[in-house]
């Protein structure tokens, strides 16, 4: 009888430490990957296994901006008339634009025709007073990319600025450009 419960209190603790073992590897492969102390300290963290990234042409951040909503109703108006330059966000855009250009490119909407509003872009041109064809300025904004476009002619000579880094000149401002030799 004693070696049945001898047997039997083996095969009991045989039970146990086959729990045992299967709680331990549990434990044990739950836990996080270890992290190399050297590599925290560098600042350095393990790549992710898979790359998820999709390579995109474009690389223009549109961002949509209620305030533009607001210049439509500038549409058939003249610049002079509305103030249209001294409204935010674009009068505080175009000082960050052009910075030491600014005063040039203001004063060249002396005379304008009305502002034109076509598929999301506002766009107005001007020429300092007895100066047209030397002088003149031109204003394109993307309302629905949320870029601005400017060109400054100066003695017939054309610089051209945009937002963000886009060389994507609306059509309007190239046509713009090509009246001038330069």
């Amino acid at each position: 009888m004693r070696s049945k419960q001898f047997v039997f209190e083996i095969m009991t603790m045989n039970k146990h430490l086959a729990v045992l073992y299967v709680v331990a590897a549990c434990i044990l492969g739950c836990k996080e990957p270890v992290v190399n102390k050297d590599s925290k300290e560098k600042g350095n963290t393990p790549p992710p296994a898979t790359d998820t990234m999709i390579t995109i042409a474009d690389t223009v951040e549109p961002t949509q901006v209620a305030s533009w909503k607001s210049f439509e109703q500038f549409e058939g108006k003249y610049i002079v008339e509305t103030g249209m330059l001294q409204q935010e966000p674009l009068r505080s855009r175009i000082k960050a634009l052009l910075d030491a250009e600014n005063p040039a490119f203001t004063e060249r909407f002396d005379v304008t025709p009305p502002v034109e509003l076509e598929n999301d872009l506002l766009y107005n041109q001007g020429c300092r007073r007895h100066f047209c064809g030397a002088d003149e300025a031109a204003l394109a904004i993307d309302m629905r990319r949320d870029i601005i476009y400017i060109g400054i002619a100066v003695n017939g000579v054309v610089k051209l600025y945009s937002e963000k880094g886009d060389s994507a000149f609306p059509e309007k401002l190239k046509r713009w450009k090509m009246k001038f030799p330069s």
